[in-house]
């Protein structure tokens, strides 16, 4: 059996088209996968100054350790900033001025999950003491 040239050339056409359209609906179903494999974590850093103490949140270096965290280093903020994260652990550290003692919440490390919103406060306190000895 034998087919006209354009039969052939109407079948190659209609395979090509089919071909493009799934290559696309692929890549829009990739794309919109990995917009969705992010979860946000809200850092917030608050500062207790009773006693003597006169730093402020962007005093103190914030790091995000994790799966490709957006941003990784920022100077703290009461008001939060939020950090994207991809799917897995994590944790923040904190490098501040000496005199000041720091806790973390629980969200401050762990996993995150796709489209989560989790929020880390850390709160750091003056604390009058000595911190250098003269001999």
């Amino acid at each position: 059996m034998r087919f006209p040239k354009l039969a052939i050339t109407l079948i190659l056409t209609t395979l090509i088209f089919a071909i493009s359209t799934l290559v696309i609906i692929s890549s829009q179903t990739v794309l919109s996968s990995s917009n969705q494999s992010q979860g946000k974590l809200i850092v917030i850093n608050k500062v207790v100054n009773e006693g003597g103490g006169n730093k402020k949140a962007s005093d103190f270096i914030i790091n995000v350790h994790g799966n490709d965290p957006l941003p990784s280093s920022f100077s703290g903020s009461s008001s939060g900033i939020p950090v994207m994260l991809h799917m897995g652990m994590y944790s923040v550290t904190e490098k501040g001025p000496p005199g000041y003692n720091s806790t973390l919440s629980d969200d401050c490390s762990g996993g995150m999950m796709s489209a989560e919103t989790k929020k880390c406060i850390i709160t750091n306190i003056y604390s009058k003491g000595v911190f250098g000895v003269n001999k």
